[in-house]
């Protein structure tokens, strides 16, 4: 019996399941796992209330490497059409374990926009078309197959290709939440099976190829979609889910294929073109930023060579271009734990002469801390801000903890300074910190330096009009995209006078409400130089935060030792500048308005 039903409001379209599925949608044969279909323009989903994810996404396939290309939208959507009990939120997955999460798309972005346009691009981006695959598979062997996916070209004679993707779970599947009570399981593996029609009428086994993959969510970058092959038979087994079920098949799809293949004086049945394409890209030499990383030489002679030779690997790393492996981040972290090892043994054989004007920069000071939380929110802050820019001041930003029954997450004080070094301060409340991913207590940090860097102090204060939020002729004239900003005029002391405007640039990272699904503008990473900082590197588009914050998560700090010429620990007690509350939990998406930093 099939446990598969329409959504209600998918019902005025359940015409369209064919469209996007060959011999219709696969039966669901577990009644303690129901799925519901969601209709979309480009594709069809087959969600899973109780896991809160796909059972599996289908989607056609029509040489999808031409016609238009459409840019990558930056936010992900909530399904409205799903009870409010199995929506999961916007935010990204962060971390279980140490291991990145991507959002990961079942029916791709890119094929969908090419066929059928930016509003069926955009569907893709519901949450309800997501699953948490490891980052490394995600960009590694699935993002390979998704691009074999739509290099496919049509051919005369032959039909599209058909793709149906989907999550496989092991027995007692780790879970992330995602608030109110909601557990989102990590699957074991996931599953593809393509359909490649090649001899109309496309009515039996043998007119069609069938090329089915489960790949592991640890399989390695390096490897590859056919290194990961299964039967439909298998696929059907892990996921309890039955394929192609109008053909009748009382043998094994595979046995019946056997059977009705063509004599050994028949032409043999044609490759699938996506394995033409595997093959084909198995024979392209591999790019080169693919290539394995050596590690640094053991020819050094001294420290000092020793030191740079593991600096200069460390750059090796992060050049790479593409998310890094799970190998190569804990191949960084090593490196930067013997950078700072090395750099203590060779003070203590030879005191290094103090510099005599070293570069300013940004670090961090923690105070009290759970569990290395915010050590590891500081880290990615800190690289996120010495990327872009080389300050005219060096910053400390000190972080602690309060414990407080309130609704504050955490609050940031005016910042000070000593001896030419700027001191920020921000702390987060005990009670809600455990509940918070790595990525949003870095956003927090990195937005609270932005403020130590002079927004909403200083220089600010003197390139707009505060009876309008527009930016003076002068400031624009140094800064031609100042024309279009303006600064948030409404809020409370800490927001008003201190944010670019909410209402007309939601969700960047300096405004003064507290989003899922941030941004960061150029201007934002340009206004550096108009505050007296150096830019030592521009952002050119609008960018995701969670991007901009795993770049960051993965760079090695090989500058400790002039860390040690800044007094960490000078301390001076400054008025309360603002402070986060945690979000009302019946305020639905328009609650982030209220979050005010």
């Amino acid at each position: 019996m099939d446990h598969t039903t329409i959504h209600p409001l998918c019902a005025d379209q359940a015409h369209r399941v064919d469209l996007h599925l060959w011999r219709g949608a696969p039966q669901n044969l577990d009644a303690t796992r129901p799925i519901q279909i969601l209709v979309n323009q480009g594709y069809v989903v087959g969600f899973c209330p109780e896991r809160l994810q796909p059972a599996w996404s289908a989607y056609r396939v029509a040489h999808a490497d031409d016609d238009v290309d459409y840019d990558r939208p930056l936010v992900y959507y909530d399904d409205l059409r799903l009870d409010e009990d199995h929506r999961i939120g916007r935010k990204t997955f962060g971390k279980i374990g140490g291991i990145q999460l991507n959002v990961g798309h079942m029916s791709p972005n890119e094929v969908i926009n090419r066929q059928f346009g930016r509003l069926a691009q955009m569907e893709t981006f519901l949450m309800s078309n997501m699953s948490p695959q490891y980052g490394s598979l995600n960009s590694g062997v699935w993002l390979k197959l998704e691009t074999a996916i739509r290099e496919i070209e049509d051919e005369p004679g032959k039909d599209h290709v058909w793709a149906v993707v989907g999550p496989v779970f092991g027995e007692e599947p780790a879970s992330i939440s995602r608030g109110q009570g909601k557990h989102l399981p990590i699957p074991d593996s996931y599953f593809c099976v393509i359909v490649d029609p090649h001899s109309y009428p496309y009515d039996t086994p043998s007119r069609v190829a069938i090329d089915c993959f489960i790949i592991p969510q640890d399989a390695p970058r390096s490897s590859n979609p056919d290194d990961y092959p299964a039967t439909l038979e298998e696929v059907e087994e892990a996921t309890n889910l039955k394929f192609f079920a109008s053909w009748g098949r009382d043998v094994p799809l595979e046995s019946a294929a056997q059977e009705e293949a063509p004599s050994a004086q028949d032409e043999a049945p044609p490759e699938s073109r996506l394995m033409q394409v595997l093959q084909r890209k198995r024979e392209e030499p591999e790019a080169a930023d693919t290539a394995e990383i050596a590690p640094a030489s053991l020819g050094a002679t001294t420290i000092d060579e020793l030191i740079e030779a593991l600096r200069s690997e460390a750059a090796r790393i992060q050049i790479q271009g593409r998310a890094l492996t799970d190998e190569e981040l804990a191949r960084l972290r090593t490196i930067q734990h013997t950078i700072s090892w090395l750099i203590q043994a060779r003070d203590i054989l030879n005191p290094p002469a103090p510099p005599a004007q070293p570069a300013n920069f940004i670090t961090y000071k923690i105070t009290r801390d759970m569990g290395d939380k915010l050590k590891t929110g500081a880290r990615t802050a800190c690289n996120f801000w010495n990327r872009f820019v080389q300050p005219k001041y060096s910053i400390v930003i000190r972080l602690g903890l309060f414990t407080q029954n309130s609704n504050t997450i955490a609050r940031a004080y005016q910042p000070y300074e000593n001896d030419g070094v700027r001191y920020g301060r921000v702390e987060f409340n005990t009670k809600y910190l455990t509940q918070f991913t790595d990525d949003e207590i870095a956003g927090t940090i990195v937005h609270e330096i932005g403020h130590t860097l002079g927004i909403g102090w200083d220089e600010w204060d003197e390139l707009y009009d505060r009876g309008t939020g527009k930016f003076t002729p002068q400031a624009v004239d140094r800064l031609a995209a100042l024309g279009v900003m303006e600064v948030e005029r409404e809020g409370g002391p800490g927001t008003a006078f201190a944010h670019w405007d909410e209402r007309r640039f939601d969700r960047e990272l300096m405004t003064g409400y507290q989003d899922h699904g941030e941004h960061v503008l150029p201007v934002t990473i340009d206004l550096m130089g108009v505050l007296g900082h150096t830019v030592s590197e521009r952002l050119y588009a609008r960018t995701f935060l969670a991007e901009l914050l795993q770049d960051a998560a993965s760079v090695v700090f090989s500058r400790q030792d002039e860390v040690r010429s800044i007094n960490l620990e000078y301390f001076k007690e400054t008025d309360l500048f603002e402070s986060i509350p945690h979000p009302r939990p019946d305020a639905g998406e328009s609650r982030d308005r209220d979050e005010n930093r």
